[in-house]
């Protein structure tokens, strides 16, 4: 059983939107198991399945390559100006970040949103 509080990762959600301003074009926190979104911005139920499976794929590729597990979170630079960040929290639950990459400033990104949705997301399991 899912083991988060829904009403934080409501929070997160929104405090990622103050942060983020127009950067931000769409976020979902999802159970991994089910590909339910549990809290988001601008649902994107497609991209869940999708990075689910992508998410899956990179870290069996770089463990039969040899190479390092996958961290916390990956970053996509896509097509037409957007930026995607996938962060893992734990075996149960990833969460995407869609940005447009004219409007985010990626400082503030990596240095306090992607930790604050970690530290989030851990804090709803406490």
């Amino acid at each position: 059983m899912l083991n988060a509080d829904i009403s934080t990762l409501e929070q997160l959600v929104q405090d990622l939107r103050t942060l983020l301003k127009e950067g931000l074009v769409a976020t979902d926190i999802w159970d991994r198991s089910t590909g339910l979104s549990l809290a988001g911005y601008n649902a994107q139920p497609a991209a869940v399945a999708l990075f689910n499976q992508l998410t899956d794929e990179i870290g069996s590729t770089l463990g039969g390559a040899g190479f390092p597990s996958l961290g916390r979170y990956y970053l996509l630079e896509l097509e037409g100006d957007n930026s995607v960040v996938i962060l893992k929290h734990g075996a149960d639950l990833l969460q995407g970040i869609l940005l447009n990459a004219k409007k985010v400033n990626m400082g503030i990104l990596f240095s306090i949103a992607i930790p604050k949705s970690l530290e989030g997301v851990a804090k709803s399991r406490s």
